[in-house]
């Protein structure tokens, strides 16, 4: 009899330990969201310009995913080439600018405005830096 009742004890022990196990493996509550949270912001659309030559700029998209409805605000710059209003501006995607400085000083910044879904409500602002420095005032446009 006690022999029946020590592999009972056994039994439930292993039990215990087995259910432990599976719930110590099971994720915490919210975990998945924050998981998802992470990859849809490494996944969003970020954008850098950059400087090819005195008055060429590059503006491209880094990020994993498109931005919709997208508005280049270039202040009193002139724009000879490029588009300042796009629907969609895809992910590794690059526009390329021939931007001209206004003859009154200097403009040091654009920004960007732009929608995570097409005919969404949700305006990102992405300020962007003019590199206006990094050519020399000799180089071709």
């Amino acid at each position: 009899m006690t022999v029946a009742v020590l592999l009972i004890i056994a039994l439930v022990v292993v039990l215990v330990l087995a259910a432990t196990v599976v719930y110590a493996r099971q994720p915490a509550s919210g975990t998945g969201r924050i998981v998802r949270y992470r990859r849809r912001t490494r996944s969003a659309p970020r954008f850098r310009l950059e400087r090819l030559s005195q008055h060429r700029y590059v503006l491209r998209n880094d990020g994993g995913t498109s931005a919709y409805d997208v508005r280049l605000d270039t202040d009193d710059l002139t724009v000879t080439e490029g588009e300042t209003h796009l629907r969609e501006f895809g992910p590794r995607h690059a526009e390329h600018y021939l931007l001209i400085q206004p003859m009154h000083g200097r403009v040091t910044d654009i920004v960007v405005r732009w929608h995570t879904r097409p005919g969404g409500d949700d305006v990102q602002v992405t300020p962007l830096r003019l590199d206006i420095e990094a050519a020399s005032e000799g180089q071709e446009a």
